[in-house]
């Protein structure tokens, strides 16, 4: 009967040894977990200056790309006025006293062309004549004094004004109708000295 105890507990022994190995923990490492952390920012750092050297190259080739565009903006519209000139060059090498009427028609045709290359980019003449004064759309070189037409309308046109689609290319140089010259500031200080004289001391 004791041996059997003695057995059983043998057993035991064992199956408590077993389950110790079962459980054998690995010790922790802080170099271990420094090296990886270190891979990691090394890795992320790599990634960081192959975006910044594609985004250079990027930055690059768009500058280069805004760089022709600038230069070469005006290429289009100098082709059709290329057109224009040649046709003034064949004008030009015409007799024109031997056909006026000819020439006239030449020129006229011109013109229009002239027009039509300007009509397709957007360019329209704004109206000026008998319009109220606007600074927006008119620069006023001069004034007169006409009792027969509305006080502060443009009575005369000296160079015409083109609108560029919504926006003003040329504004138009126009003489603006004033029924009343307001005095300039010599003008005032004489009425100040004449009112002075009158009201002063006898």
């Amino acid at each position: 009967m004791q041996d059997e105890r003695q057995d059983k507990s043998n057993e035991v022994d064992f199956a408590n040894e077993d389950e110790e190995d079962d459980f054998e923990l690995t010790p922790w490492c802080e170099e271990d977990e420094t090296e990886a952390a270190q891979l990691k920012s090394e890795e992320l750092f790599d990634r960081l200056q192959r975006l910044q050297a594609e985004f250079d190259n990027y930055r690059k080739r768009m500058e280069n790309r805004f760089s022709d565009a600038a230069r070469f903006a005006s290429e289009g519209i100098l082709l059709k006025v290329l057109e224009v000139y040649d046709n003034l060059e064949r004008a030009l090498e015409a007799d024109f006293s031997k056909d006026s009427l000819a020439a006239k028609a030449g020129v006229a045709a011109i013109e229009k062309q002239v027009w039509n290359l300007l009509e397709r980019e957007g360019v329209k003449p704004k109206d000026s004549m008998g319009m109220p004064f606007d600074p927006y759309y008119q620069h006023a070189v001069g004034t007169e004094n006409d009792a027969a037409k509305p006080d502060g309308v443009v009575i005369d046109v000296y160079q015409k004004g083109y609108m560029l689609k919504e926006k003003v290319l040329r504004p138009a140089l126009v003489v603006v109708n004033r029924h009343e010259v307001p005095p300039t500031s010599e003008g005032q200080d004489d009425a100040l000295d004449e009112k002075s004289e009158v009201n002063g001391d006898e």
